[in-house]
């Protein structure tokens, strides 16, 4: 039995299962240019043995600060790129997905002890997060706040000595990815509950309020003074509650927007909202705060930026398996529906003997050979290279041929052509919207929607090369500007690269010295 596959393995593979049997595989791992400039970030790590301090990749903003604050994911992935190019990027963050989706699953049995509810409730909950499925840091960040949940929940049942671990996860996690802070707010959430449970529930004085509460905020403490570890100490706080709290800035970037209940997996997502909301209100009544206050507060943070789904339905899953189990226990005695819920009882008890048998998890090794031949042989799916469909793959060669330097695109497309075309060529911006911030972005912005000073800015910032969509308004007023000339139009991009003024002038001469073949005096 130890050689034979149990539902950890099944919860291990459930994410490539469902990004390259349900999704379309790379495509979505890799259709974020933002990958394109930490994996250049990283390189320039290995090669300066030291976290950069200042930009290198723009034009606009040479030199200024600039706080890499993924260096620790920059550097891994760039040495994984340097071995394996990008398909062994999307390989490891597929595995990535895949321990994510074993703690969610042992974290779920945890508090419902019933390994076929929890495996179910792990699938929808894998199944929702996979809106923000991107081979970027933040997937680092949900294996943290996994951890912490499990570590959490240790201290929570007795075994208060786990929460020492904590400080030293989050001197990982500080160094990794800036999501680091949600680490604190699920400790200083949780000793809120302790202490509203001990006061609202139990009657406890405040004293003993603050004993329930207690290593809990000890442990907050020290998790706090660990995050000035980094190569920033305090300007990286600074600096990370400055971005998150600039609303235009934010508005201009589409993760932390409201989700489109028109994707595709957004039916998960509302069937874990429907259902975190009813367990939300069953942990009121039962008096566990704890747990309803992190489910109504990620409810709403959920609802409020489309990054938040993935942390909520990881929160949410655990009290929705015992929301289920519970509701079956009270279906027993209801016709029909009751032998359904004693039938499925009945199984759940013949699998635990089984799930708790030590196994050697071939089926999860043998599933990753499997993976990792296919990234190897870029079998259809597998390939190594960012979506095509998003990003001006044909235009890259005509770049790299032309003698310009200063590219104006989208942020998107900025960050691929750092990773295409660095350090040959700068860009007027990417995606490091928390660099740039909410001016300069409106800027480019306003200049590849033509408006009034649009010429006025290109020649403000020495704009050499313009690469628009054909239908960006930019694109129709350089067409017809005798100061720049069309290298491409594959009706995907438009490549734009200006006249040197030499010719611009003689142009101008040849115009001026022919005579005016109509005469009048509206003309004088």
């Amino acid at each position: 039995m130890r050689w034979m596959p149990c539902l950890t393995d099944l919860a291990f593979l459930l994410p490539a299962l469902f990004l390259f049997g349900r999704l379309s595989g790379t495509r979505i791992l890799l259709s974020d240019g933002d990958t394109g400039w930490h994996i250049r970030t990283g390189e320039w790590i290995l090669n300066h043995r030291t976290a950069p301090t200042e930009d290198f990749f723009s034009f606009t903003k040479p030199h200024q600060t600039w706080f890499a604050w993924e260096w620790g994911w920059d550097l891994l992935f760039a040495a994984i790129h340097k071995f394996w190019g990008l398909g062994g990027v999307a390989f490891v963050n597929v595995i990535v997905l895949g321990v994510v989706a074993v703690l969610l699953y042992k974290l779920v049995v945890r508090a419902a002890h019933n390994e076929l509810i929890a495996f179910a409730v792990t699938v929808v909950a894998i199944c929702g997060s996979s809106i923000h499925w991107l081979a970027r840091p933040h997937l680092i960040s949900w294996i943290f706040f996994l951890a912490f949940l499990h570590l959490i929940q240790d201290a929570q049942e007795g075994n208060r000595k786990r929460l020492l671990w904590l400080p030293a996860l989050m001197l990982l996690w500080v160094n990794l990815h800036g999501g680091f802070f949600l680490g604190l707010v699920l400790l200083l959430s949780t000793a809120m509950g302790k202490a509203a449970e001990a006061f609202w529930i139990e009657g406890q004085s405040l004293f003993e309020c603050y004993r329930a509460c207690r290593a809990f905020l000890l442990s907050f403490v020290a998790c706090v003074a660990v995050t000035f570890v980094n190569p920033y100490t305090w300007h990286l706080h600074s600096h990370i509650f400055t971005y998150l709290t600039n609303a235009k800035l934010l508005d201009n970037i589409q993760e932390f927007q409201s989700t489109s209940f028109h994707s595709p997996a957004a039916i998960y997502f509302e069937v874990m909202l429907v259902l975190g909301c009813m367990a939300g209100v069953w942990l009121l009544q039962s008096g566990k705060l704890t747990q309803a206050l992190y489910i109504l507060c990620w409810i709403h943070l959920a609802l409020f930026s489309g990054r938040n789904i993935p942390f909520f339905v990881m929160i949410a899953a655990p009290a929705i398996a015992c929301l289920v189990q519970e509701t079956l226990k009270r279906l027993r005695s209801a016709r029909g529906i009751g032998d359904i819920a004693a039938t499925a009882e009945e199984i759940c008890q013949e699998i635990r003997p089984f799930e708790n048998v030590r196994r050697s998890h071939l089926t999860s090794a043998a599933g990753l050979i499997l993976l990792a031949v296919l990234f190897a042989s870029g079998q259809k799916g597998f390939e190594a290279q960012f979506n095509p469909e998003s990003f001006p793959s044909q235009a890259v060669s005509i770049i790299r041929a032309s003698s310009a330097k200063h590219i104006l695109t989208y942020d998107q497309w900025g960050d691929y052509l750092i990773y295409q075309l660095y350090p040959s060529k700068q860009v007027f911006m990417d995606g490091r919207s928390d660099f740039y911030g909410y001016e300069h972005i409106s800027v480019g912005q306003n200049i590849i929607g033509a408006q009034y000073d649009w010429k006025n800015q290109l020649s403000r910032f020495a704009v050499d090369m313009v690469i628009v969509r054909p239908d960006a308004p930019l694109s129709t007023v350089l067409k017809s500007s005798p100061e720049w000339k069309m290298l491409l139009d594959d009706g995907k991009a438009l490549v734009f690269e200006a006249i040197p003024m030499t010719r611009q002038v003689g142009c101008r001469r040849i115009e001026q010295s022919r005579p005016n073949r109509i005469s009048s005096p509206y003309l004088s």
